[in-house]
């Protein structure tokens, strides 16, 4: 034996014979290619209506111009087609390629693209009038070197056979109505596919958002199930899309939390100071102001103005002028200006960061931006409380309630715009 036959011979102990529904696969190398073949099971192949069905289906794939379609030739002897002819390629089954690198499913978006290319091909074929049937993973081929999907025979091809025959052992990933000898459609396709999802999740686990649409996809009802396997694959990206949405929401929220946190532990604590209560004592007529000047002030009105007019009325009274009353109106006024004041401050503050560029930034750049934001937001409010002469306690939980208000708005408008809930709406209506 030379070293070619050497070479051969341990190929052919290599490529060993892998089980399909409709017969053997196999390949050889020959002049440095892997030329590839089915041999027809015995059972399927002695049906009268076979030989033509090989060739209809042959032609037919021969016009589906996609790279993940194999094409092939039927091969014939003196009792009909016995085997076909796959085109050139190293091409293994899905069950062959996880059994022998489990590793392959870590790959980036490796069960994305499969999925993605396996819709892709299956609605149009079916918008031929040509469904698949079975996507058992003995049942789906893949290219070795880059692990892609290929699909070689169809079952409706074959629906003139008997189907519990033709996928023996294979009965849980063909829907109950194609076994049951009942029409083949696009829907047979979904649940068969749904089957095949499951499969190629069952060592990383399905996601749990997946499962409600699985068990709709594989209903024993066609009429319950999605119409197309498009259908069934934006049904897919969908709940995946909303977890990711709410997890994106769940993640603002807490920086957020973070941010108004952080907000306050930056603030200086007030210190304790002992309440005493006034004596309530009758003030004369004659020291009560009726033209009292706080009287009337419009929420425009600054600390300025308010600081002037309770200089003017001291130096006119003594302190007892301005009795409690006026006291009470002055700090209600003062509040009114700083909270106007602090909300315009905070709101373009807070708008540097909540915003769908600033959103899209990675963690650390968007944390490092929230910290910036809660040191101006600190600034801003000891700035105003001081000119509106308010207490540090009383400016805090003030500039806390609007940085709440303010913060929670920015979301739900993010919610709307940035996270897609509004796009999606719309695109269903």
């Amino acid at each position: 034996m030379n070293f070619e036959e050497l070479l051969e011979t341990r190929d052919v102990r290599k490529t060993t014979k892998v089980r399909l529904p409709y017969g053997y696969f196999y390949k050889r190398l020959i002049e440095g290619k892997y030329s590839n073949f089915v041999e027809f099971h015995d059972e399927v192949a002695d049906h009268v209506a076979f030989s033509n069905c090989v060739r209809t289906e042959a032609a037919d794939m021969d016009k589906i111009k996609n790279r993940h379609q194999l094409h092939f030739v039927p091969n014939e002897g003196d009792g009909g087609v016995y085997a076909i002819a796959v085109e050139v390629g190293n091409f293994v089954t899905f069950e062959q390629l996880l059994n022998e690198n489990p590793a392959v499913v870590a790959r980036e978006d490796f069960a994305n693209n499969t999925l993605h290319d396996l819709v892709e091909l299956t609605q149009q074929l079916n918008e031929q009038g040509v469904f698949h049937v079975c996507f058992a993973p003995c049942n789906v081929l893949a290219r070795k070197n880059d692990a892609t999907i290929r699909l070689l025979c169809h079952g409706s091809f074959y629906s003139k056979l008997d189907q519990e025959v033709l996928y023996d052992g294979l009965e849980d990933y063909v829907a109950p109505e194609v076994l049951a000898g009942g029409e083949i459609d696009a829907r047979a396709d979904v649940f068969s596919m749904a089957k095949f999802v499951v499969w190629l999740y069952h060592s990383a686990g399905l996601p749990f958002e997946w499962r409600q649409v699985i068990s709709k996809a594989t209903s024993e009802d066609p009429d319950r199930r999605y119409q197309s396997v498009r259908d069934f694959y934006h049904a897919l990206v969908g709940r995946k899309q909303m977890r990711r949405t709410a997890l994106v929401g769940f993640v603002a929220v807490a920086i957020a939390l973070s941010i108004v946190g952080g907000y306050f532990y930056m603030l200086p604590q007030p210190e304790d100071v002992e309440y005493v209560k006034p004596v309530e004592e009758p003030i004369p007529d004659d020291m009560i102001d009726e033209e009292n000047l706080l009287y009337g002030l419009g929420a425009d009105a600054d600390s300025a103005t308010i600081a002037n007019i309770v200089a003017k009325q001291m130096r006119m009274k003594d302190s007892l002028s301005i009795d409690e009353r006026e006291m009470k109106a002055y700090q209600a006024k003062a509040e009114q200006i700083f909270r106007k004041q602090f909300t315009k401050e905070a709101d373009r503050i807070l708008s540097k960061v909540y915003n769908n560029k600033q959103m899209n930034l990675s963690e650390k750049d968007f944390m490092a931006r929230s910290r910036s934001m809660t040191q101006e937001l600190a600034k801003a409010e000891q700035d105003l409380a001081k000119q509106s002469n308010l207490g540090n306690e009383r400016s805090q939980r003030i500039a806390s309630e609007i940085i709440d208000q303010l913060t929670t708005k920015k979301m739900e408008a993010l919610d709307k715009d940035y996270m897609g809930i509004k796009k999606n709406k719309t695109e269903k209506k």
